[in-house]
Order: structure tokens, then C-alpha cells, then sequence
């Protein structure tokens, strides 16, 4: 595995021999971050990216002792088969309780779930959501999903840092009179900008904190994206499936390309010769304002997809290779200039909007069976929605952090259809 960041390339093993001798010491244990058995000599994770010549595993930003009353229903998300003890500790792996291994968020019109899935250490994805009430233009619904790059030090720190800085700036942005848009990039700006501060030394050069980025501010009249990186925005279309059923069953099979293997994961990488890749255009906004069946909102910022959009692979080809998921733009000290691309859509037909990290989407891409499986009843239930696909990532390998977050549109129709959690 080769991980490029902005500008500089590290070739696996290449490292001094004080290095080669700590990672192989790590290596008989395994990467301290995901649990994949490393070889001997190694010096990065060839699943996660975690640098093994690191004494100790990382510490989970979220960590933190259980409150009163949450072990009673709490279950170890490491071996998934006993209850975690008083003491806060899994009875029978002995992992210590992390409350962001799976967490949920329900505001009722809409919801997200976030798990850590069957192979990583710690969930280093995040999400943020928030519902503001305006008095003339109904509810407006806010939402960020941000996935860390495990490459990086501390991602998750990095997402989480992102999500919850968009939500209160695209809230605070929208208060002040700014229009969706406008608000969108300026949360972006505002999430890169507090991802970057948290380099340490050194750390700006070429291997600082990072994630990806999806945003959406869904009111009744519009759905407005932004993004940097390849989390994902879906459009999920009511018209298409009027009478899909909940007990549908998402096909293995379903995904447009291959998934990768459970072992690959996504790295940095910047295309030689540009400070900030510029395969796409520079005007990058559009406003979809004819009717609209279900459709992937996004356009990955990654390696694959940048090699297509330039002519030099077809798509089975960029897909078909070890570098199809690296991403080529990203948050965080190292990624350059970062300026989230935006598009809005105006939906005539009910529908939802879907937020995920690759969790979700490596296993299931297409949007249209998104919204088979998702539709109508996500539209009234949208936490038990985000539940179930979440469960088929989990299902189906759970070899990466999970991330789902529905808002069902237009917001104002389903406010307070469904009790909070």
C-alpha cells in the first residue's frame, strides 16, 4: 500500500530501522486500531492505515465513562455478545465501553444511525443534526455525515470535529438571513478550517488529521448538498417505488461496481503535478429543477472517479483498481485550498434525502434500490429506516464505519410523525 497525502508519498515499509523494530515488535499483536494481523516489519497497517510504530493504540475522542442507567441495555460492539458490566467494561472480551461505537440521533422528521461496524477498533465516523423552526417557511433540517481518513492521525477526532462545527454553522448562517447555499459553503469553510487547527507539529507538512465531508439543508422547497471527499448524498424518489415493503432485502449483488475487499481501506492521494485537483470544473454548482427520479446527488472526490471524469479509464477499469477509493480531496491541515462543491435540488414529488459514508454505500450503490428498500415507510419512520439499512451494512460484512442519516422531504409533512428515541 502506498498513501499520498498533498504532495508527498510514504511507500509502505519504508521507514529507519528503529521503526521496522518497533512495528514488528506491534506486529505480532495485531494493528491496535482495526485488529488485522500485521507482518512482521511492518510499518503501517495494510487494512487501516494506523502507523504501528506507535507505542499505544490510539484513544477514542468520544470515550468516556457510562452514565447512570445506559449499561442496562448496553452490548459490547466489539464481540457483540455480552452486556457491558457495571464497571463499564465488556464481560466477555473486556473492551471498555465507548458510547460513539453505535450511536443514534432522532429529531422525529428526521434521523441518523452511526455504528463502528465488525472489523475497526473504534467508530471514526460522525454525524450532526439539527431542525430549525422558522415561522414562514416551515421547519428547516440540517445535517452532516463526516467519515475520518484511518490514514491520518486522530480521524476520529477530525470527523467529529467537522460535524458538529457544520451543523452550528450552517444553523447559525441560516438564522442570520443566509440562503442554503451561501450557509453550505460557509460551513464547509468553517469545518475545514476547524479540522486544520488541529495539526500538531509537523503535522500540516503531510499527515494531519482528516476527513470526508457531506452536508444538506432540506426544506420544504429545496435540498441543497455539499461535500468534499466521498461521503455520499442520495435522492431517493417516492414516485419510483409507491409500494416497496420494510421486510425488502437489500442484493448482495446490488452494488454498480465491486466493493472493495474487507481489508482495503480508503487513503489520501493528491494526482502529480496539482497542489488541489482540478479534474472537475470550477463552476460546479447546479440547481435540478425538473422532476427527478432517484439518483446519486454526489460525485466522489476520489481516484476512480477522477480518472474517469478525465477520459483515461473507463469505469470498470478505475474501478477495477487498488486505488479506485483513495481520495484526492479531503478536510484537514494537509489537503490544501479545500472548496466544497454544492448542488440544490427541488424535488416536485415526496422523498428522502440520504446522507452515508462508505460504510453503506461500498456495499449498495445503486439509488434506485436505496429507495426500494428504504421507501415509503422511511418517509413516517426514518430512525427505524436508517436502523435497517445500517443493519445491512452490518450484515453484510461490516468492514468499515457505518454512518446513515435520512431526512425525509418535504420536512414540514412529517414533523412529529415519529416520537423521539
Amino acid at each position: 500500500m502506498i498513501r499520498v497525502g498533498a504532495g508527498r508519498a510514504t511507500p509502505h515499509g519504508a521507514a529507519s530501522a528503529a521503526g521496522a523494530s518497533a512495528g514488528a515488535a506491534q506486529a505480532a499483536y495485531g494493528c491496535p486500531n482495526c485488529g488485522v494481523t500485521a507482518q512482521p516489519g511492518d510499518n503501517f497497517c495494510e487494512a487501516c492505515g494506523y502507523d504501528l510504530r506507535n507505542a499505544a493504540p490510539p484513544r477514542p475522542v468520544a470515550e468516556r465513562a457510562p452514565r447512570r442507567g445506559e449499561l442496562a441495555t448496553a452490548r459490547c460492539r466489539s464481540c457483540r455478545t455480552a452486556t457491558i458490566g457495571p464497571d463499564g467494561w465488556c464481560e466477555a472480551c473486556g473492551r471498555a465501553y465507548n458510547p460513539r461505537d453505535s450511536m443514534a440521533a432522532d429529531l422525529g422528521i428526521a434521523a441518523g444511525m452511526s455504528d463502528r461496524g465488525l472489523r475497526h477498533r473504534r467508530n471514526e465516523d460522525a454525524m450532526a443534526l439539527d431542525v430549525l423552526d422558522t415561522p414562514h417557511t416551515g421547519p428547516i433540517v440540517v445535517a452532516v455525515v463526516c467519515d475520518g481518513v484511518s490514514s491520518s492521525p486522530r480521524p476520529d477526532e477530525a470527523s467529529a470535529t467537522a460535524a458538529s462545527t457544520a451543523a452550528g454553522a450552517l444553523a447559525a448562517a441560516l438564522r442570520g438571513g443566509a440562503g442554503p447555499e451561501a450557509a453550505t459553503r460557509a460551513a464547509a469553510a468553517a469545518a475545514a478550517s476547524a479540522v486544520a487547527r488541529l495539526a500538531g507539529p509537523g503535522e500540516a507538512e503531510g499527515n494531519a488529521p482528516a476527513c470526508t465531508y457531506v452536508s444538506a439543508v432540506v426544506t420544504s422547497e429545496s435540498v441543497t448538498i455539499g461535500w468534499v471527499g466521498d461521503s455520499r448524498a442520495y435522492w431517493l424518489s417516492m414516485d419510483e417505488h409507491p409500494s416497496a415493503d420494510p421486510g425488502d432485502t437489500l442484493p448482495r449483488s446490488g452494488a454498480a461496481h465491486p466493493a472493495p475487499p474487507p481489508e482495503y481501506e480508503p487513503m489520501r492521494i493528491a494526482l502529480p503535478g496539482t497542489a488541489q485537483p482540478a479534474a472537475f470544473p470550477d463552476d460546479t454548482d447546479s440547481t435540478i429543477r425538473v422532476p427527478t427520479p432517484a439518483a446519486l446527488l454526489t460525485e466522489d472526490d476520489s481516484w476512480a472517479a477522477r480518472m474517469v471524469a478525465c477520459g483515461q479509464m473507463t469505469e470498470a477499469q478505475a474501478f477495477a483498481d487498488s486505488r479506485a477509493h483513495a481520495i484526492v480531496s479531503w478536510l484537514g491541515a494537509d489537503a490544501g485550498e479545500v472548496r466544497a462543491r454544492v448542488t440544490t435540488l427541488r424535488p416536485n414529488t415526496p422523498g428522502a434525502v440520504l446522507l452515508c459514508s462508505d460504510g453503506l454505500w461500498n456495499y449498495v450503490q445503486p439509488a434506485q434500490t436505496l429507495s426500494a428498500f428504504t421507501l415509503p415507510y422511511g418517509l413516517a419512520q426514518p430512525m427505524r429506516a436508517a436502523r435497517a439499512l445500517t443493519d445491512y451494512a452490518l450484515q453484510s460484512g461490516g468492514a468499515d464505519n457505518i454512518t446513515v442519516v435520512l431526512v425525509p422531504f418535504p420536512p414540514a409533512a412529517h414533523a412529529g410523525s415519529e416520537p423521539k428515541e
